[in-house]
């Protein structure tokens, strides 16, 4: 009796148990427990956030900007959250160090930081550094920087740029007063205008603020992510989701640079002497090619300039914020008669003109930046186009004096052969009689030669190539040919484009009562042969379309044939500039740039560029011990290591175990640093018993060195120094 109780009580409290979970279950904050605990598992990584070109908000207050897209990229590999922190960057940076934050971008390295920080792997990119004015300010003169001693240059307290202007201002003799900054960006630029310091340091992206000028470049380095000391866990995750990023996507970092600093438009003030000069000229006269449409004519009614140019002449009269320009056109029948005005100080500038910098120079001209361009086409024979190959030299026709398209072809395909004609219908009769293989002709033009192509028998076939047309002015018009290329920098293409082909369709309008009163007789023979062979038509019109049928076959067969063995040809010659194994550049892309580099170097160039020698040691001891695949897989480690340390530099690998790397831009100015980081990744990877790479580096020194071999020589010495320290350390050799 008594275990039957005691089983009773116990199924009895078991229910009471279970009753009360389901209770507490459903009344009690259980689900926000989990879903603070799921919260929890993500980490939560306190981010700093600067107003700058690099993080920003928009019109609309949305995040953007290099470092924001960036760590939007980084959150997606880490999971981790963002708690964004503002500040200006110099008290972010403190803010770092004493762990109130636990990221912050855009930091340039120095070894006194990295004892506080941890710098990422890889860095975010490479930035350059400028003294600015406001457009107001005329006390600087950006051509005389002794104008500049006794000013007032903010620059954000202990950065980089601080060290760097330091540096720039005892090197040119200057005397200035530094002014150390906290403020964030928008604040600083404010003083700057209101007149609290006369100049201010900050990123090459700041050429795009309107009311600032940029009077000098003061210095260039790498910039990086960086995380506090304490947080090993966040520096390593990090490190992991910028290499994934960058396997993924190898050009990511030029992508955004592109995106949000590179392709921003310049300012649009004239420096004081362009200003001055423009002052004094006063009305600029540009002389153009008439019947040129749709880039240029004069309307027959009125005499004036019509076509694209004139909106682009609109746009140019009033882009620039200090300075408004007069321009007075001049139409002329050739582009040699413009030429000649100019030639004779009738003119200031002429355009249609394609120039390469040569062909300009032997003409005594300077030719400004392309303010149109136009896809150039070949009007052939159909028949001809089934034998047409990648390469083919053909004979074209060009009206006479035509200096656009030679140029064009001696730039594009020089292979080709020019016959001059004195019309455009002698050049469409020449390439029906075959006396040349086609006629050269503009797209945006085409439609006004559609009579010519019926009476023919010529079809298009676009070169898929791309002719600018420039303004040009005489080499001793400096001044004109700086205000024109600002302008330039100042249009949008797409603009022209539009123009081009909004003249383009007005130009192909006819007026169908002016024909019928021009030709009221030969429109009523024409309609009573209509009706006489309108029955003889009917009855050829199915045979005509299954000829036309079976010949567009042919035609589009031969295209086919045409693409086929163009892909092969861009196929086998991407092939020889790649190696096949690491996906570097070749030892046939290094004797091109080799070659190119003693050209410049012979015509005594202005060059600033450094080789580096590369080495993998061990290579023949892995094929022989453990088989060619580990000694590929060596290869393919020591080829990552050189370009993620020479990430802004071509690579080359020229023989079995021998990459070369040439450094320019970014990687030239920081490469002590570069190669510094290089041999202590290579000792610790010896340590690992990874991939350890001998490295030698030389610079290439003007006056001393007659050629590219000069530098390599030097720098292949100190690999082989390298190579010995290394081989004192454990390393093994070839």
């Amino acid at each position: 009796m008594a275990t039957r109780f005691s089983l009773t009580s116990l199924k009895r409290i078991t229910v009471f148990l279970l009753s009360l979970v389901f209770v507490l279950t459903v009344v009690s904050p259980l689900p926000v427990f989990a879903a603070e605990q799921g919260k929890a598992d993500k980490k939560v990584v306190r981010v700093g956030w600067y107003e700058s070109t690099y993080c920003y908000r928009d019109q609309f207050g949305r995040r953007s900007g290099i470092a924001y897209e960036y760590q939007q990229k980084i959150a997606a590999h880490t999971g981790w959250t963002y708690e964004y922190v503002e500040d200006s960057w110099p008290n972010l940076l403190q803010m770092l160090i004493d762990g109130k934050i636990d990221l912050m971008s855009d930091v340039s390295y120095t070894s006194q930081r990295a004892e506080l920080m941890l710098y990422s792997t890889l860095a975010m990119g490479a930035e350059s550094y400028y003294i600015y004015i406001d457009a107001e300010n005329k006390d600087v003169n950006p051509e005389n920087l002794q104008t500049l001693n006794g000013k007032r240059i903010g620059v954000n307290k202990g950065s980089v740029q601080e060290e760097l202007l330091k540096q720039w201002a005892r090197k040119n003799g200057l005397s200035v007063n530094i002014v150390e900054m906290t403020t964030d960006e928008a604040e600083s630029t404010a003083m700057l205008a209101r007149g609290d310091i006369d100049l201010y340091v900050t990123l090459d992206s700041m050429g795009a603020q309107k009311r600032m000028v940029p009077v000098s470049k003061i210095g260039a380095s790498d910039y990086y992510f960086t995380v506090n000391k304490n947080r090993q866990d966040l520096w390593n995750e990090l490190n992991a989701a910028m290499i994934s990023i960058q396997d993924e996507d190898p050009y990511f970092n030029q992508r955004l640079f592109d995106e949000y600093v590179h392709l921003v438009k310049t300012n649009s003030y004239l420096l004081p002497r362009l200003e001055s000069w423009l002052s004094k000229h006063g009305t600029i006269r540009v002389g153009y090619l008439d019947n040129y449409l749709p880039f240029c004519s004069q309307d027959k009614t009125g005499g004036k300039l019509i076509g694209a140019l004139n909106d682009y002449l609109a746009h140019a009269s009033n882009c620039l914020k200090n300075a408004k320009i007069h321009f007075e056109t001049v139409p002329y029948p050739t582009t040699a008669a413009a030429l000649e005005a100019m030639k004779n100080g009738k003119i200031d500038c002429v355009f249609p003109i394609n120039l390469s910098t040569y062909d300009a120079e032997e003409r005594g001209l300077l030719t400004v930046s392309p303010i149109m361009k136009t896809e150039l086409s070949v009007m052939m024979r159909a028949e001809d186009l089934s034998d047409l190959a990648p390469g083919k030299k053909l004979t074209v026709a060009v009206t006479k004096d035509n200096i656009n398209f030679e140029t064009f072809i001696k730039g594009v395909t020089p292979s080709w052969t020019i016959k001059t004609y004195s019309g455009m219908e002698d050049c469409f009769r020449a390439a029906a009689s075959k006396e040349v293989d086609g006629v050269l002709v503009s797209n945006y033009r085409m439609h006004k030669y559609d009579s010519l192509t019926s009476k023919y028998k010529l079809i298009a076939l676009p070169t898929g190539e791309m002719m600018g047309l420039s303004f040009a002015v005489n080499k001793e018009n400096g001044e004109l040919y700086s205000i024109l290329n600002k302008i330039s920098s100042l249009s949008s293409n797409k603009d022209m484009e539009y123009a081009l082909l909004s003249y383009m369709s007005s130009d192909r309008k006819v007026s169908f009562m002016d024909f019928l009163k021009d030709n009221w007789l030969g429109v009523i023979a024409i309609i009573t042969a209509v009706f006489l062979i309108l029955l003889f038509l009917l009855s050829q019109k199915l045979k005509a379309e299954r000829q036309m049928n079976e010949q567009q076959k042919q035609l589009e067969a031969s295209l086919r044939r045409e693409l086929q063995q163009k892909e092969q040809l861009q196929s086998v010659t991407r092939m020889a500039y790649k190696d096949a194994l690491t996906s570097v550049q070749s030892t046939y892309a290094y004797m091109e740039n080799e070659n190119r580099l003693n050209q410049m170097i012979k015509e005594n160039a202005a060059l600033k560029f450094a080789v580096v020698s590369c080495d993998v040691n061990g290579l023949k001891m892995v094929n022989d011990t453990q088989g060619h695949q580990a000694g590929d897989e060596l290869l393919l480690a020591a080829s990552k290591l050189i370009c993620d340390s020479y990430s802004h530099s071509p690579v080359f690998r020229i023989g079995g175990d021998e990459f070369v790397v040439i450094l320019d831009g970014g990687d030239y100015e920081a490469r002590d640093t570069i190669l510094t980081s290089f041999k202590q990744l290579v000792e610790q990877n010896l340590k690992d018993n990874k991939a350890v790479v001998s490295v030698g580096m030389s610079d290439y020194i003007p006056g001393q060195d007659t050629n590219v071999q000069d530098v390599f020589v030097r720098a292949d010495a100190n690999m082989y120094e390298h190579k010995k320290l290394l081989k004192s350390m454990g390393a093994g050799g070839r």
